[in-house]
C-alpha cells in the first residue's frame, strides 16, 4: 500500500493566505496613520506588527515541523505492511483445517516419487472383489467375446479392476465398468492407518473425444476388516473435479484409530456417461502399522476377483 503527499497541503496554503491578508491590512492601516496620524501611535502599530509578524513565523515553522513529523511515520508504517500481510497470511495458513483441501500441492508430473501408494500392485496389493459391478467389454466379434469369457475362468486376475492399483494411465488403461456405480475392495500390502486417497482420471486433451464424462464423480473409501465385514470404516466421501487436476488428493474426514489391510472404494456417480464409467488409479495414503495382524486372516480363495 502506497502512500502519496501533496508538498503543499490545503492546511498551509490556507495559512500563508490568511498570512498575506494580515500583513497586507496591517501595512495598509500603517500607511494610513503615517500619513493621517501621530508619530508616536505609528511607531507602536510597527512594534504590533513585528510581534504578529514573529508569532505567525514561529506558527509557520511548527505546522512544518509537525507535517514532516507525520509523513515519516506514515512512511514508517507504508514500509512495514507488506512484513505484517506476510505474517497475516502466514497464520491464515496455519489455523486454516487440512481436511478443507480438496487437493494436494505435489507435483502431478512426479507424484509417486513424493507420496507413498500402500495400494500399489507391484508393492504387493491387489483387487479381492468388486461385488455385483459388471465389467464394461467391447465386443467386436464373436471370437473375441468367447476369448473373454475363457480368460475371465482361467485368470481371474488379468486386466480388469486390478488397473486401477497399477501404474500407466493412458487413454484406455483404466478399469471401465457398466453404468456409474461400482465397487472395488483392495488388499493393501500391509495394515496402514489411512489418511488420505487419491483418485486419477486422464485429462480431456489428451482423451480420444476430447471429454471425461466417463470420470468418477461421487465416490466413498471404506476400511474393512474382513471381506464381507458388515460395520466398515467410513472415511468418507469425496468428489472428483473433472476440471481440476488429473491426480486428485483428498485427506478422511474421518481419521480411525487403528489401520485397515482392506479398503473399498464405492462409485456412486460419473460426470455424466450413460453407458460406462473409468477408474485409471487408486492410490491410498497413510502410515504403515508394525506389528499388527489383521483381525481376520484372509484366505487364499479370498484373492481372486469376484463377479467381474
Amino acid at each position: 500500500m502506497d502512500y502519496e503527499y501533496e508538498p503543499e497541503g490545503c492546511f498551509r496554503n490556507v495559512f500563508r493566505s490568511f498570512v498575506c491578508v494580515v500583513l497586507t491590512l496591517l501595512l495598509g492601516m500603517q500607511v494610513f496613520m503615517y500619513f493621517g496620524g501621530p508619530q508616536d501611535a505609528m511607531e507602536g502599530d510597527f512594534t504590533d506588527i513585528k510581534y504578529v509578524v514573529m508569532q505567525l513565523t514561529h506558527g509557520l515553522t511548527e505546522v512544518n515541523r509537525k507535517h514532516e513529523r507525520l509523513q515519516n511515520e506514515m512512511a514508517r508504517i507504508s514500509s512495514a505492511l507488506p512484513a505484517v500481510a506476510a505474517a497475516a497470511g502466514r497464520a491464515r495458513d496455519a489455523l486454516e483445517p487440512s481436511q478443507h483441501i480438496p487437493s494436494h500441492s505435489f507435483d502431478v508430473q512426479d507424484y509417486d516419487r513424493q507420496m507413498a501408494d500402500f495400494a500399489l500392485e507391484t508393492a504387493g496389493a491387489r483387487v479381492i472383489d468388486t461385488g455385483d459391478t459388471i465389467e464394461h467389454i467391447i465386443y467386436e466379434s464373436p471370437v473375441g467375446w468367447v476369448l473373454h469369457v475363457i480368460t475371465s475362468l482361467l485368470c481371474r486376475e488379468c486386466l480388469g479392476a486390478n488397473a486401477i492399483i497399477t501404474p500407466g494411465t493412458l487413454p484406455g488403461e483404466c478399469w471401465a465398468f457398466k453404468g456409474s456405480r461400482g465397487e472395488a475392495t483392495i488388499k493393501l500390502l500391509g495394515t496402514v492407518r489411512v489418511t488420505g486417497v487419491s483418485l486419477e482420471h486422464i485429462p480431456p486433451h489428451i482423451s480420444p473425444t476430447r471429454e471425461i464424462s466417463s470420470a468418477p464423480r461421487l465416490f466413498q473409501i471404506e476400511g474393512l476388516e474382513y471381506r464381507s465385514d458388515p460395520y466398515p470404516h467410513d472415511f468418507g466421501t469425496f468428489e472428483y473435479d473433472r476440471d481440476g487436476k488429473p491426480i486428485q488428493y483428498f485427506e478422511v474426514m474421518h481419521v480411525p484409530q487403528k489401520g485397515y489391510n482392506l479398503i473399498r472404494i464405492k462409485i456412486y456417480s460419473n460426470w455424466g456417461n450413460s453407458v460406462y464409467t473409468c477408474v485409471y488409479r487408486v492410490r491410498i495414503h497413510g502410515e504403515l502399522v508394525t506389528g499388527n495382524t489383521p483381525h481376520k486372516t484372509v484366505k487364499d480363495d479370498d484373492l481372486l476377483i469376484e463377479n467381474e
